[in-house]
């Protein structure tokens, strides 16, 4: 049975287009732990799917790690999943020029520093795509990482003060680099 009080923090989360993964970092103790909104919707997976289609979006539950909505007449990609993509490449080329394993921005222990990050702000070539995708015009990289990445589920902050990508945003970085 659904729960009222776990459904109503779903439907925040998901309506504005947060990820709801599988895990979730806890600052406090600096560990993964169960997502209690995650198991809600697993454990209830066929009701909420049918709810959600009511209200014409598509409840999916991407590789068993994360769920997210996406509207049923809507097009593949919107102003806000390509600042999404720009912004998850660009944190991939950083990461890979600056020798880093991909590992740093999976493991929740480690993650890359906002110093690292900010490079993209200061090099036209970075600049070329953010300003493109309407980025880092009046804000500054973190502020867009947060307002689009964590935001959204698709990465976090940890203890240390370093970027980390969650199960959906490994997801979605997995996928751009296959395309």
């Amino acid at each position: 049975m659904i729960s009222n009080e776990l459904s109503q923090a779903i439907y925040n989360d998901l309506i504005k287009g947060k990820a709801i993964n599988k895990q979730g970092y806890v600052l406090k103790t600096n560990e993964l732990e169960e997502n209690p909104l995650y198991n809600e919707i697993f454990i209830n997976f066929d009701e909420y799917r049918q709810l959600y289609k009511r209200i014409n979006f598509d409840l999916v539950h991407k590789n068993s790690r994360f769920f997210f909505i996406r509207e049923l007449s809507g097009g593949d990609a919107n102003e806000a999943t390509i600042k999404i993509q720009a912004l998850l490449i660009i944190i991939g080329r950083i990461v890979t020029e600056k020798g880093y394993l991909f590992d740093v921005l999976t493991d929740y222990r480690a993650g890359i520093k906002l110093e690292d990050l900010s490079i993209a702000t200061t090099e036209e070539r970075y600049l070329d795509i953010l300003h493109t995708c309407k980025l880092c015009i009046s804000r500054g990289i973190e502020e867009e990482i947060n307002n689009h990445l964590i935001a959204r589920g698709i990465m976090f902050k940890n203890s240390r003060g370093h970027y980390v990508l969650s199960d959906a945003g490994i997801a979605f970085f997995s996928e751009l680099t296959e395309s």
